[in-house]
């Protein structure tokens, strides 16, 4: 695993998040211009340092030619801020420094922001914990520190006809939230005889939410031990208009119990017949959905009681010498130590076998919080591995030789990493990456690692606008034939969809 020295840095570029607001109001002739703030920094040692952070002043005003057309003027500081390409629902904006050699890197602001009032008030949101897109995009899920699990249905992105459009012309109405808002609580709090206002899906933090394939079930985990599935069927707008009336809760109807520590992930096999737990108590345990029972039980092979904080399953197969079961899948599991292993996983056999193959070195850089693989990339096809610590280094392995490269921008935790393709090519891989420190980016891979430790061929591919400093501790990608999405999810109790 790296030192410090093999880390390479990344530079960090942040901007005031009401930019588009600020575009707005210039060109619909609220404001005749406005001052707006962007910063850049280079955390580098010092003595690669090039010089110390950039606080720029950027005045957003009308053309005095052009009154169809925004400008920006810089008043302070070395940098460059220009529209890179206009679509129906906003610019894509980009920004440089050439003083601190920051390339160009795209602005992306949400589309849309899903803020329910009763969990994102300013004065005391609701931190979310878990988080889960369906796999159509119809609805997400949302898990709370109180063991609360929220239902909300998602709503299309519209073409705006106005030239500076902001998130909240795309974002659900108020009443969205009031209507088609779904309680999910476990079955054993609903016939306790507490108050439905008072039930939950878990005892305590909810820390893991997938829907299942179908997009109508939904398995959830949380710190008291237990997994809760869920049906997940959503309200129509039709429906919820008729209605008129609150929603009731919706009880669970199958609970799985065994792990002696809090349960930090979870996997979905195929189309959903069995499922795979992680926990604290440092095991891996597969369940049979239809009967709740436990299948099998494997100790991490770092020893017993080291925790294991992420888990991510490949969907894709690979194939085996054996006759009998031709095919594998391949579980990774991101360790509390520092390390993560890679396991066998066959499931064409009863009870499922999982089986260890590989084990990381520890990494100096603190606990592995998040994991994710890649889908196989360029002529080559070759998969990668990447892997969050606490300490904020990101390291991407190849799936194959475990070559390896570092990188970091700040020593924020990482707390979610995933893959995706940009600008619709498997040729061009970008990384994904939630933070603590409230900046979200994507990392463009230029060079894979092929061979021992390489040097990072990582450069900003863009920076997810948004949020204010509120940690962004969950993210999903999802990919269309119209381009790729990325939601995220953060301490400010919001949801924030991004368009690549």
């Amino acid at each position: 695993m790296p030192s410090s020295s093999s880390v390479h840095t990344v530079p960090i570029v942040t901007v005031q998040s009401t930019f588009p607001t600020v575009a707005n109001e210039v060109y619909s002739g609220v404001i005749p211009f406005e001052n707006i703030w962007i910063s850049c920094y280079d955390n580098s040692p010092p003595d690669a340092r090039q010089l110390g952070p950039i606080h720029a002043k950027v005045r957003v005003v009308l053309d005095d030619e052009d009154r169809e057309s925004v400008v920006y003027q810089v008043r302070e500081g070395d940098v460059h801020l220009s529209e890179s390409a206009r679509r129906d629902f906003g610019y894509v904006y980009t920004v440089s420094s050439p003083s601190l050699r920051i390339p160009l890197a795209r602005l992306l602001f949400p589309v849309q922001e899903y803020a329910d009032p009763e969990r994102s008030n300013p004065q005391k949101p609701h931190r979310i914990t878990a988080f889960s897109l369906s796999p159509d995009k119809s609805q997400y899920a949302t898990g709370y520190l109180d063991g609360s699990v929220l239902l909300y249905p998602t709503v299309p992105i519209h073409n705006s006809q106005n030239k500076y459009p902001t998130s909240a012309m795309h974002s659900p109405s108020r009443s969205t939230y009031t209507s088609r808002r779904q309680a999910l609580v476990s079955a054993a709090s609903m016939s306790s005889g507490v108050s439905p206002a008072l039930a939950r899906a878990h005892r305590s933090s909810v820390t893991s939410l997938r829907f299942f394939p179908s997009s109508r079930v939904l398995l959830s985990s949380g710190a008291d031990f237990t997994l809760q599935i869920f049906p997940a069927d959503p309200i129509s707008a039709s429906a919820a208009s008729s209605s008129g009336q609150s929603n009731k809760p919706v009880s669970s109807v199958r609970t799985f119990t065994a792990h002696t520590r809090s349960i930090t992930s979870s996997a979905i096999i195929d189309r959903g017949r069995e499922i795979i737990s992680s926990s604290m108590d440092g095991t891996l345990r597969v369940w049979d959905v239809s009967t709740g029972t436990e299948e099998t039980l494997i100790h991490s092979a770092a020893g017993l009681g080291i925790g294991i904080n992420r888990i991510f399953l490949d969907p894709n197969l690979v194939p085996t010498k054996d006759a009998e079961h031709p095919y594998k899948r391949k579980l990774y599991a991101a360790l509390q130590d520092g390390s993560f292993e890679v396991l066998n996983l066959d499931d064409q056999q009863k009870p499922p076998k999982l089986v260890h193959e590989f084990r990381s070195e520890r990494s100096v850089h603190g606990a592995l919080n998040a994991i994710a693989v890649s889908q196989p990339t360029g002529a080559a096809g070759t998969v990668l591995i990447a892997v969050g610590s606490a300490k904020g280094v990101v390291s991407v392995y190849n799936a194959s030789t475990y070559a390896s490269t570092h990188f970091r921008r700040s020593d924020a935790s990482i707390e979610d990493l995933d893959f995706v393709f940009l600008e619709n090519t498997t040729d061009k891989l970008g990384l994904v990456i939630a933070t603590a420190d409230g900046l979200p980016w994507i990392a463009s891979l230029k060079e894979l690692p092929l061979s021992g430790v390489c040097d990072a061929q990582v450069s900003v591919y863009a920076e997810l606008v948004g949020g204010d400093v509120d940690a962004v501790r969950h993210l999903s990608v999802h990919t269309a034939d119209s381009g790729a999405e990325v939601w995220t999810a953060s301490d400010d109790g919001i949801v924030r969809r991004y368009v690549l």
